[in-house]
This record gives C-alpha cells, structure tokens and sequence, in this order.
C-alpha cells in the first residue's frame, strides 16, 4: 500500500546525517560585544540615585500633604453659597490639592519606569525634584 521508504523520507531533513544522538555538538552561535556608552552612569549610582530621588519625591509628597491639610490653606476651601460658579471653584480647588499631593509620586514612577536610558531618567527624576519642591511648605505660608 505505502512505500516504507516514502514514508522514512517525510521524517528527515536534509543535513539530519550531521547530527548525531550521542557524540556530536551542536555549533555555538557568536557572541556579539556591544560597545558600552561611557556616558552612562554604572548599575550601583544609578540604583543609588534613584534611591535618593525616591526619598526626596516621597519628601515633597509630605511637604504637600502638610501643605494642603494645613490650616489657612483648608479655610480656603468652602463650599462657597451653593451658586454653580462657587461649586465648580470648590471643585477646581479638591482637584488642585489632590493633583499637588499626587505629582511627586506619579512623576517618580513613570520616569523610573519609563525612561530607559539611565542618564535620562536622573535628568528627569532631577527636574521633577526641582519642579515639584511644596513651595508653601518651604516658605512657611502654613
């Protein structure tokens, strides 16, 4: 009916005769060497860095916190008299105190894990430590 040897045909491969089960190895592909850039800051100042710029976005987290909780900054947050312009003001204000308290945090964690470049992301996480500083914390405006 079938032809064994038809059959044996439709397992092999050419080149199968090259590999043998016991002795043979099999080729080891080339390593490519990538230059490294040496403008680029090691793994452990990098990991440092971004520790401190962890810690000084969670500090201004707190600055914030301590600036929105504070007690002239919460007498300006009234319900106003009802009207829809009052109303929409108080909303604007929550929003604000809450985008304020948020920023740090939300800055550090998509520069940490968006940037992939090491040297970018200590630019970045720089500017938004520089940026994001609770100015009425620091001055005193409590």
């Amino acid at each position: 009916m079938t032809d064994p040897d038809v059959d044996d045909e439709a397992l092999s491969w050419a080149g199968d005769d090259r590999l043998q089960v016991g002795g043979g190895t099999a080729p080891r592909p080339a390593r490519v060497r990538v230059p490294r850039d040496p403008a680029a800051p090691q793994g452990g100042l990098a990991l440092v860095l971004l520790g401190v710029l962890g810690g000084i976005a969670l500090l201004e987290t707190l600055g914030w916190i301590r600036s929105v909780t504070s007690a002239t900054m919460a007498a300006t947050v009234t319900g106003g008299t009802g009207d829809p312009v009052s109303a929409a003001g108080y909303a604007v204000n929550v929003i604000g105190r809450i985008a304020a308290v948020a920023a740090a945090p939300l800055w550090f964690v998509l520069a940490a894990w968006r940037i992939r470049t090491p040297s970018r992301r200590v630019a970045w996480l720089l500017l938004g430590a520089v940026v994001l500083v609770p100015w009425p914390a620091l001055l005193g405006l409590l």
